[in-house]
């Protein structure tokens, strides 16, 4: 199936200066999408290169198979976009703002409004003044806005920014429903490690405008190598040859190893032997920041 997103070796300068630095990927049908870096990395000018609001000096962005630079409407026809916050005219309702936005739009019917409406939780305020929502409730007209025209690619940037922990579950709930219900790919930009980590499929990280890696979260966060916590009886001596041959953190209760997991066996029969009593083996995956910082590392130490 062809990708609902394609970044070709894409590139931006501005004055002289690389900003955005080749960059290439691909997003498919149905995920959510990750676009992770530190503030000034570039993803907020990858994502106006995207939209259009910003020329691409070298390479192609296509949406849908049409190309952002040669078939510029029929590629943004299929994407539907908040670039940092959503704007609203407060002093009208919720329903008053979908209606102007669909004006810009030949064939969206009022059924299609009140189906968007539901679909984002807005049904029992949607008739009120903005001014009088909430920030998350503004992020959530902000949603309806886009998908009005059925989009097959929904990109957000920062859409948690500012919102409280219910307003950030709120919209991560929305979004898996709305990948769920109706197969729309979503690309979300975040520098929040934790949020991404729950929210999204797969993960680009970027830094200084250039894609260090792709990977799926749950591969990206999950190694071979992870650290192992052994609960066990008094190590006595045994902690001087576990602490030697795996380079160990000794607890009150037993030790840490980072160890691959076909290496557990042979541990533990040896434990055994030496009449140290195991009651149990955790594994502990290191968290998405952790393996963050350990691949951004790693980039700047090859360069």
């Amino acid at each position: 199936m062809e990708p609902v997103l394609t970044l070709d070796n894409v590139k931006k300068t501005i004055k002289g200066k690389s900003i955005i630095n080749g960059l290439s990927f691909t997003v498919e049908e149905g995920e959510i999408f990750g676009f992770l870096g530190p503030n000034g990395a570039g993803k907020t000018t990858t994502i106006r290169m995207i939209v259009g609001l910003m020329g691409i000096t070298e390479g192609d962005i296509v949406v849908c198979g049409k190309s952002i630079k040669k078939e510029f409407e029929e590629a943004v026809r299929h994407i539907g976009a908040i670039v940092e916050n959503p704007e609203m005219y407060k002093f009208l309702t919720g329903y008053q703002n979908l209606l102007q936005y669909a004006r810009m739009h030949h064939d969206i019917t009022k059924e299609k409004i009140n189906e968007v409406v539901e679909l984002v939780g807005l049904t029992a305020r949607i008739h009120d003044k903005v001014k009088t929502y909430s920030l998350g409730m503004r992020q959530r007209l902000g949603l309806a806005q886009c998908l009005l025209h059925n989009p097959k690619l929904l990109i957000l940037d920062e859409p948690t920014n500012g919102l409280d922990p219910a307003g950030i579950r709120e919209i991560r709930d929305h979004l898996r429903r709305l990948t769920r219900e109706k197969g729309l790919s979503v690309i979300v930009s975040s520098h929040l490690l934790s949020e991404m980590e729950m929210m999204c499929d797969r993960i680009a990280i970027i830094q200084n405008g250039s894609l260090v890696d792709v990977q799926q979260v749950r591969d990206f966060v999950q190694k071979d190598q992870l650290f192992y916590t052994f609960e066990t009886g008094n190590l006595g001596d045994a902690s001087l040859w576990i602490k030697e041959e795996y380079n160990a953190t000794i607890l009150e209760n037993g030790f840490t190893i980072e160890v691959g997991k076909g290496d557990i066996p042979k541990l533990m029969k040896k434990l055994i032997l030496s009449d140290i009593d195991v009651y149990s083996v955790m594994p502990v995956s290191k968290t998405l920041e952790e393996r963050f910082l350990e691949i951004t590392a790693e980039k700047v130490g090859v360069n």
